[in-house]
């Protein structure tokens, strides 16, 4: 008899993965959050149901990762064959169960639980650095962890923010952000027209102080990677950009943060960035996607990535208060791993074999 199990891997924006440390008749097991499916449910369905049955969360249920292609006996019933199936999953809500910090740290009511059900569980985060097969039971969950370690991006989170990373064609260089490009960058940022429509406005020198040490500080903390822009065509300074929203465990990241002195935009230096940026992701990061928003009313940024094969995706409303006070509508749009190549070769080829 088949026993059909579906289980979700949920990974946060810290990059750490959400385990269940459950004690069911009298043995314990590190697992990943999930259970067995029900008569007339698809697995999605399943997997939706269980996290709000047991942590009362609304998931989205994504990527498939997983499906058991080999023997399982049942740990429970030996007459059972066991078929487990995984899935990425993202929180659509924030968590309110109880976070433990250890496994199996049970309180009172959970062992109520288990005296009377002879189950009982709870939840916790494992940094990623810190995820192995080790930190799971059951055998199959050992195979998972080990796929999602191999799928790892090139870079970890500590080596990705320590590196020097440089990017240049022959249009565009991409140097990181550092204190000797403050002053150049400064003189830029002060048009203020460059800040229109985004959430941070510029007015003055001691607004982009505080600009300028937010993108070092958050590379420093491993939130973003901010990078100056030099147009080599020009040979100066063009403006600034970013990676950030980064999650490794889920292969994505942003664009974003970019801004040109406005004399040089349309002028090419931001196709030539761009295609740094996403072929480093793509190519080198090997990500899944790659993502970038802008304001509703930002008509010529909305235009610029069309141009170069982003596909628009939808808009957020009333997404953002700006600092001004304004509320903003975001229209995102997003490469995918899938498409990247053909892009590449058609709508970004002035740039193949593009020699430094």
């Amino acid at each position: 008899m088949f026993n059909i199990r579906v289980y979700g891997i949920l990974i946060n924006n810290k990059n750490q993965l959400l385990l269940s440390d459950e004690y069911i008749r009298g043995k314990f097991y590190n697992k990943f959050p999930g259970g067995g499916l029900e008569p007339g449910e698809g697995t999605r369905d399943c997997l939706q149901r269980e996290f709000l049955e047991e942590m009362n969360l609304k998931v989205k249920v994504g990527a498939h990762i997983y499906t058991t292609d080999y023997y399982q006996q049942s740990a429970f019933n030996p007459a059972h064959q066991i078929i487990s199936i995984y899935y990425f999953v993202e929180a659509l809500e924030p968590i309110t169960a109880a976070l433990r910090s250890k496994p199996f740290d049970f309180d009172e009511q959970q062992l109520k639980m288990y005296a009377e059900t002879g189950e009982t569980e709870t939840f916790r985060f494992v940094n990623w650095e810190d995820v192995s097969e080790d930190i799971v039971s059951l055998p199959i969950d050992k195979i998972v962890v080990n796929m999602l370690k191999k799928q790892n991006l090139h870079l970890n989170n500590d080596d990705f923010f320590s590196e020097e990373i440089v990017l240049q064609n022959h249009r565009s260089k991409l140097e990181p952000l550092s204190e000797k490009h403050y002053n150049t960058l400064l003189s830029i940022a002060l048009h203020k027209e460059l800040w229109e429509f985004t959430g941070t406005k510029i007015k003055n020198e001691e607004d982009f102080r505080k600009y300028f040490d937010t993108a070092l500080a958050e590379r420093k903390s491993g939130l973003s990677y901010p990078f100056a822009i030099f147009d080599k065509k020009e040979n100066r300074y063009a403006g600034c950009t970013r990676y950030a929203n980064i999650s490794f465990p889920n292969k994505r990241l942003e664009i974003g943060w970019t801004w040109y002195h406005p004399a040089l935009q349309r002028s090419g230096i931001n196709k030539a960035t761009k295609i740094l940026l996403l072929s480093y992701g793509f190519e080198t990061l090997g990500l899944n996607r790659i993502e970038l928003k802008t304001s509703s009313r930002n008509i010529k940024s909305q235009g610029a990535m069309l141009k170069i094969g982003a596909t628009k995706e939808g808009i957020f409303r009333n997404h953002m208060i700006n600092e001004d006070g304004v509320i903003r509508d975001t229209v995102y749009f997003s490469f995918i791993k899938e498409e990247w190549a053909g892009i590449k070769a058609t709508i970004l080829k002035e740039f193949n074999n593009n020699q430094p």
